[in-house]
Parts: structure tokens; sequence; C-alpha cells
């Protein structure tokens, strides 16, 4: 499963954009050269979807879809790599996102351990940073509300002898099934079309249904899509909400090569909650119905329809979603619901709006900050999608309504958004969340509390690349992310860098590590912040030092990485 935090969903992380050619033909000159030719500076970053487990670390990423070639790595490149579950990317300089024209790709990764990612991205602005957190299941760890099996089967020269069924199994979090069936006599080919032989099939499958916790099947990159065509081509709605039945990710591979496609259909059925509303009739879903299927393109990003499942029961009574299918894929079961506009932050910053339906409901959130000089915007998640609320200066309460499911569960998460341009918050908790039960007659309020003054430090963060075969730095246009030692991922700030500079504050005795992810390589530095002088400590990527003003109160952090520059 993939709950998928977009740049609908914002959550900051730091972009450390740069372009290090370094050509400069005065060696022998101290040169600081500013490095903001590219746009839109976007992080993605790559999370366990079961919270507080590890997540993918280091691995090989693809651009697709229709604006692939307008991305670039953080230095001009067009090999992409995650480094600590991080992903830095840059439009090029011919890009002019708006809008009302937006840039979109998809990003997609295999990563061993972990089911495919498939991340779509709309980036609305040239100058403000977009962030997505992309939570990518593992294998071995599911998350509640799914189940994963990985399993291996024998084959007779690339053919099945007898019919094979492969179920996933149940969990605490998830009490329905997905059942695959392959006939005997099925062949299997590659990408190509081309037979394969071998006398193993080994089969990793996710499976996304209902929770017993309430919570209602995540698809791969988000339940919002704009992403979604007609079984000829052609988009089905120019935004949408995929009101989830049930979702499979199947993946397969015999004699060392990935299978595709087979010589037989094989039979997918997908258990359904009962009580479960059909979308379309606004009734119980009962068997004899049929539901509308779709796969998703691994090499567009793009949901397919693929016709209709038919709903049957069992000998138990169990309701499922019949699927033939004819090749690999993420596959699912929704119906898209129309979204009415999207509508934008000051920060460029874009959430969809829906017109009002039986299985939503309103709910008012209320947001309190301490009063501050500073505008800011809180993203608030858990609902159809993320939605965003912009606080001017001065202003210290805000009460916004989202829009989500009418379930007898969910939980709701807020926390600051970095933009690009105001300073970077401390609260004494930087997120906070809420589960709510019958959440439609709910009224949750978050109250983000500042630290003690005294704990509070203003921070000037600096961050550069020292050349090392040439007397040049490269200024910085970036986010780090910024993490309190021992404290969890939620707890992340992300500092915007411009020119190597972000300004933010930090809490008096606290020791944080900073990252930052540039093609593939990780660049780390911890520092405990302290209302004095002190040298970054060695042993790490960065090295530098940091100056304290009492007058101000302000701590200046100075940090550069050693590399060479051709």
């Amino acid at each position: 499963m993939k709950t998928i935090l977009k740049k609908l969903t914002a959550v900051l992380a730091v972009i450390i954009i740069l372009y290090a050619s370094c050509k400069n033909p005065a060696d022998d000159v101290e040169i600081i050269v500013n490095t903001d030719i590219f746009k839109s500076p976007t992080l993605i970053q790559f999370v366990n979807a079961k919270k507080g487990a590890t997540g993918p670390q280091d691995f090989t990423v693809q651009i697709i879809g229709p604006n692939a070639d307008l991305v670039r790595t953080s230095t001009g490149g067009r090999t992409y790599k995650a480094s600590s579950g991080l992903l830095n990317l840059v439009l090029d300089r011919n890009a002019n996102p708006t809008q009302t024209n937006p840039v979109q790709f998809t990003v997609s990764a295999t990563v061993p351990g972990f089911a495919p990612v498939f991340q779509d991205v709309i980036i609305y602005s040239a100058t403000q940073p977009t962030f997505y957190k992309v939570a990518v299941a593992e294998y071995a760890n599911p998350v509640a509300g799914s189940s994963s099996l990985v399993t291996t089967r024998e084959l007779a020269n690339g053919t099945t002898n007898s019919e094979i069924t492969l179920t996933t199994p149940t969990n605490t979090g998830l009490t329905l099934n997905t059942g695959i069936t392959i006939p005997t006599g099925t062949s299997f080919f590659d990408a190509t079309g081309a037979p394969i032989s071998g006398s193993q099939l080994e089969s990793r499958i996710i499976y996304s249904g209902s929770g017993t916790n309430g919570l209602s099947p995540v698809l791969t990159g988000g339940n919002v899509s704009r992403n979604v065509i007609d079984a000829n081509g052609k988009p089905i709605l120019p935004g949408a909400y995929l009101a989830t039945i049930g979702a499979v990710t199947i993946d397969m591979f015999a004699g060392g090569r990935e299978v595709k496609s087979f010589s037989k259909p094989l039979i997918v059925d997908m258990e359904i909650k009962q009580g479960m509303i059909n979308p379309s009739t606004q009734q119980a879903i009962k068997a004899g119905e049929t539901m509308p299927m779709f796969s998703l393109n691994d090499e567009t990003g793009q949901w397919k329809a693929e016709g209709n499942a038919n709903v049957i029961t069992n000998a138990a009574g169990s309701l499922f979603a019949r699927m033939s299918i004819t090749h690999l894929s993420v596959w699912a079961i929704f119906e898209p619901i129309k979204v009415r506009d999207f509508k934008f932050t000051v920060h460029d910053i874009a959430f969809p709006v829906f017109d009002s339906q039986p299985f939503f409901c309103q709910l008012p959130v209320t947001v309190t900050r301490p009063a501050s000089a500073n505008a800011q915007t809180f993203g608030i998640s858990g609902g159809i999608g993320t939605e965003f609320v912009d606080f001017g200066p001065g202003e210290t309460t805000k009460t916004v309504t989202v829009t989500t499911e009418n379930s007898s569960a969910k939980s709701i998460t807020v926390q600051p958004v970095a933009t690009g341009s105001d300073p970077v918050p401390t609260y004494v908790e930087n997120v906070l969340s809420s589960a709510i039960s019958f959440g439609c007659n709910a009224v949750p309020t978050f109250n983000f509390v500042a630290p003690p003054v005294a704990e509070v430090i203003n921070a000037d963060v600096y961050v550069r690349f020292d050349c090392t075969n040439k007397s040049l730095q490269t200024g910085i246009n970036a986010i780090i992310k910024v993490t309190p030692v021992g404290a969890t991922e939620d707890q992340a700030q992300f500092y915007n860098l411009v020119n190597g500079k972000a300004s933010g504050s930090m809490r008096n005795g606290v020791t944080y590590e900073i990252v930052a992810s540039v093609d593939g390589t990780t660049y780390k530095s911890q520092f405990k912040a302290d209302k004095n002088n002190f040298v970054l400590p060695s042993g790490f990527d960065l090295s530098g030092s940091a100056a304290f003003d009492p007058a101000t109160n302000r701590l200046k952090i100075e940090g550069f990485v050693r590399r060479n520059c051709n």
C-alpha cells in the first residue's frame, strides 16, 4: 500500500538544488557561485508505509509521463538516484509551470523488498518548492489494511502443469483476502512478448482492502488523480477522487526475467467488505453488480479503464469482485468521482474541491499557532486529499472545512509546510495527529505550542559545495532535512535554501542531524544547537562552524561539502 502525501499533501523537506559544473577559468581565484538557473525545487521522500519501520534507502528511479523531458537532477543530470530515501529534482530553465498549465510527470522505482513505486507529481510554480512524501509497502511488514504474499511455485519449462491458486493471508489489520488463479497450461511472456522458460514462478503480491481500523483502501500514488484514462486512452476527468473498493499489486518472475503477460487470462477474486457502499448506486454492494476496474500503466503512470469486474458470492456468502486480467500491473476497482476545482494557497500549493457526495462529509478542523510576524501554511492530511490553511502575519487561529469519507474511523494529521520564503518555525511538537471515531460528527482542534522563549534560537543555515580541484564554491538552492537526533521522522524540519541560505529556529541544547541527498549521494552532519560559537563535529560529510550573536539571539551555521567539481 502506498499512502501518498503529495504536493497536495505537503510535509516539507529540504532539497538541495545545485548546479555544480564548477566551470570557471580563474582557478586561482576564490569565487562563490549562485546556482539558481533551474526551477521548481522538488523533493520526493520515500518512507515505509508502516510508521516507524525503515523505509527504502538507495535505489535508481525512473521519470516517466508527459513532461518527463523537463525534469533534471539537482545538478542538471538525467540519471535519477535516491539516497537515504530522498530524491532531489528540479525543472529545466525552459519550464514554466502555472496553476492552469502545470508540469506533470510520474516517479517510478523498483526497490528490493518493497512493492513497486508509482507517484504522480504535479508542479504548479516555477519558484515555490514542491514536496511529496511517498509511502512504500514492504512485503515483510504490511501496514494495517494490507497484506502481502511472496511465494514460489513449480513450472514445467515455463508452463503451469496444474492450476495454481495464490491467496493473500489475512491479519489483524485486514480480514479480507484476494485470490489469484493461474489456469493449467498457462505460459508466461516478458515485456517484449518473448516466452519465458523457467522451472519456478516467483509471485510478489500486495493487497490493499478495507482495514479493521475502518479506513478505506489507499491506492498506489494516492486516491486523488489527474491521470485517469478510458479504454481508448482519452482522459476520463480533469481530476478525480478514486473511490476505491480494493487494489492488488502483482509482480511475477520466472527464469530470471519479469513476467508481463501470459497465454491465458488470470482470474483475480478480490474480497469486498460486507455493507460497503457502491459509489455509483449509493447502495450496499451486492452480487450480480458490475464495478469498473483499472490497471496502472508502469510506463506512463496512468490509470486505464479495463472493463468491469463482476461481483459474486462464494459458498460462505462472502462477496468478491472477479476480474479477468491479461497482463500484470497494479489492478484496482474504483469509481472516479469528479474534482470540481483545485484551490491554491498563497504559496501555489494545490488541493482538490469536491461537490457534495453522500459518502463525503465536511469536517471542521481548527488550527491554532503562537502569535508570529511571519506568514505560514499548514497541511491537513487524512481527508480525501491533503488540504491547506494559510496564516497571515499576526493570525493565530483558523478553522477550515476538510472533505473526508463518511466512515467510522480516520486519523487527521496537521503539520507546517515549508513554503520557500517563510522561516521554519519550531514547536514543542511539529506534527499533531488525532484518531477520530465517527469523524463526521467530530470537531477536532490542533494547537501548536511554542517552546519556552529561553529555549529558542533563531538560526541561519548555509550549505555550499567547496570544489577540491579549484578555488570555487557553489551556492545551493535547496531544502535540507533537519531532525532532532532520536526523534521520529515526522518531527523533521525542512529548510529551503535559496543561494545557500535558509532561516528558521531551533531549540537550545538539542542535537540535530542534517541530511541532504544529491545525485544519489547522501551528505550528513550533526551539531548541538548552542548559544555559543562552535565547530561542526568531525566524522561527517559537512565541515564548517557556527557563530552565535547574543544581541539578536541568532546562530549562523556554515557547512561545506568538499568534492571534485569536474
